[in-house]
């Protein structure tokens, strides 16, 4: 049996893993090309948890409770021209201060937390292209990495959040499920343009995407994210 236990560091709503981090680790275990995470509860913080893995697919479990599962998938997703950098920069530094977030401290974009510490990224709309949000992202040795390139969980970390941005909503939302596809090494002390655009709505279930682009121009990484918003309790 293997275990994969998630430091208090790579949070998402309180006291639970952030979702794009978790599904990276668990994309890594799959080990495919394209990988589609489904989070079916939410993922403890700091303690081991079973891993158990098939031909193809892999189960995260808490005891006898299972909170995801991940298995290969195909993503043909087209990715809208990206802006220059410096566009994305500017998109990204126009967007108002971030108040009222709901989770503060979420390692992909809370705004409690300092790039490094956490992967912090965000993005705004772009002024002629206002469905298309951008933005940089620039991972450091700070986060998971090796040799120069960041680890699976941290692109999808910075592939996660983002994506939720263009929903519009001050209401929380909920991944519910991610599929990824990276066909690039995310290289680290190397601006990327982030890109996140709206796909679909269908009551509390919304569709977004999300992309990071090279400094050459090539797609090194793409993803489609599920959404549900929180009901008031």
């Amino acid at each position: 049996m293997s275990t994969l236990t998630v430091a208090g560091r790579f949070c998402g709503p309180p006291g639970t893993a952030n979702g794009g981090y978790l599904a990276g680790r668990l994309a890594a275990v799959v080990g495919a090309p394209a990988v589609s995470v489904r989070l079916r509860r939410p993922t403890p913080l700091d303690r081991p948890l079973e891993v158990r893995t098939t031909a193809a697919a892999a189960e995260l479990l808490d005891g006898d409770e299972l909170l995801a599962t991940a298995l290969p998938a195909d993503l043909d997703l087209d990715v809208p021209p990206p802006p220059s950098p410096a566009e994305a920069a500017a998109a990204q530094a126009a967007l108002p201060p971030r108040t009222g977030h709901p989770f503060p401290r979420c390692f992909g974009c809370g705004p409690a937390r300092v790039p490094g510490d956490a992967v912090a990224v965000f993005v705004g709309p772009l002024p002629d292209r206002p469905d298309l949000w951008a933005g940089i992202f620039r991972p450091t040795a700070e986060l998971p990495s090796t040799d120069g390139v960041a680890a699976p969980e941290t692109v999808w970390a910075a592939l996660d959040c983002p994506s939720f941005q263009p929903i519009a909503s001050t209401a929380p939302h909920l991944l519910g499920t991610i599929t990824a596809r990276q066909d690039a090494a995310v290289r680290l002390d190397t601006d990327h343009v982030l890109l996140s655009w709206l796909i679909a709505r269908d009551g509390r279930r919304i569709t977004t995407a999300s992309a990071l682009v090279a400094p050459d121009g090539a797609v090194a990484a793409r993803a489609q994210a599920i959404w549900f918003e929180v009901l008031p309790a």
